[in-house]
Order: structure tokens, then C-alpha cells, then sequence
């Protein structure tokens, strides 16, 4: 299975809702692959869970973290640490962390630490691909279904950030 879709699969497997074709897209992956990343972008969408319940078991702290005033570098560490805990598979986590960044003739990062506005970034894209120009594109479906998914963890993150956590019965320093 490709990236890290196995662990999504394991942390998704109560979220049983009927899939929803609106966040169907032709990736080119097999088809489980392809229902695994429908799934995970259904349940980002999905309104009915809360945004605490989505990130049930998160252990980060993520105080002070503001998606209008962030960098790549703090997107790529937050979202390193979803994949590996199967909220987000590898591509979304790819969309989250790579927005707006500057690359060289080789296409590597230029700077990792520029701040940027997230929200900004990806409403902006969104905004570009609903023009009537992209309506029935497939590619730029499927890029709509991912900027939203985008948007609904950056939602959520934000959430988290500025939920008090509560403080440990015991503080275990070494």
C-alpha cells in the first residue's frame, strides 16, 4: 500500500459512513488505495464530527500555532506527525505543508521559515479553481476535493491549538 495509507486505513476503520462521490477522484492508484484517500477526505468534510473528535488522541502541542501566520517548516513537522499518526495520508500532508513555497530550477525548497498565510493561500486556490474556466476539469475536481480537506484540518488544528489542554495528575520529568 502506498505512503502511509495503511495507518490511515487502521485509524479510519469505525468511520464506516456510505462513501459520498463527490470526493471521488481518479488518482491512478487501486481502487482500495483510492477509496482509502476517499475516505479520509470524506471524513475531514464530514460536519457531524467534531473537530476534537477528528484529532482524538493528538499529542502535540500546538500552542501559539496560527495557520494566517505560519511557516513551511512548522506545516511540515505538524503534518509529518499526522501522517505518522494516520489522520492524514501523505499527499494531503503534502498539499498542507508545500503552500506558497518558493523553489529553485530543481525544484527544491528555497526557504522553509517564510511566513505565510495559509488560510489565504488556499482560498485564493480554491477561488481560482471554481472559476467557470475549471468547472468540469477533472484535475482541478480532484484539486478542490484536496484544498477543501486542506482547509477542514487547518480548521481543526487551529481548534486544537487554542483549546486549553488539561495538566497531567503526575509530571514525570527525566
Amino acid at each position: 500500500m502506498i505512503g502511509n495509507l495503511s495507518q490511515v486505513e487502521k485509524r479510519l476503520k469505525l468511520y464506516q459512513p456510505l462513501p459520498d462521490k463527490k470526493f471521488e477522484v481518479k488518482s491512478g492508484l487501486a481502487p482500495r488505495e483510492e477509496a482509502i484517500k476517499q475516505q479520509v477526505r470524506q471524513y475531514w468534510s464530514d460536519k457531524t464530527i467534531a473537530d476534537v473528535k477528528k484529532l482524538e488522541g493528538l499529542n502535540l502541542d500546538l500552542s501559539g500555532f496560527d495557520p494566517r501566520r505560519t511557516t513551511n517548516r512548522q506545516l511540515l513537522e505538524v503534518t509529518a506527525f499526522l501522517a505518522d499518526q494516520g489522520l492524514i495520508d501523505s499527499d494531503l500532508a503534502h498539499s498542507i505543508s508545500s503552500m506558497d513555497m518558493p523553489l529553485d530550477a530543481q525544484g527544491n525548497p528555497l526557504t522553509l521559515d517564510r511566513e505565510i498565510d495559509a488560510y489565504e493561500f488556499l482560498t485564493g486556490k480554491l477561488a481560482s479553481l471554481n472559476r467557470e474556466s475549471f468547472k468540469d476539469n477533472e484535475l482541478a475536481k480532484g484539486e478542490r476535493i484536496e484544498v477543501n480537506a486542506a482547509l477542514s484540518v487547518l480548521l481543526a488544528l487551529e481548534g486544537y491549538a487554542k483549546t486549553p489542554r488539561e495538566k497531567p495528575l503526575v509530571n514525570i520529568r527525566v
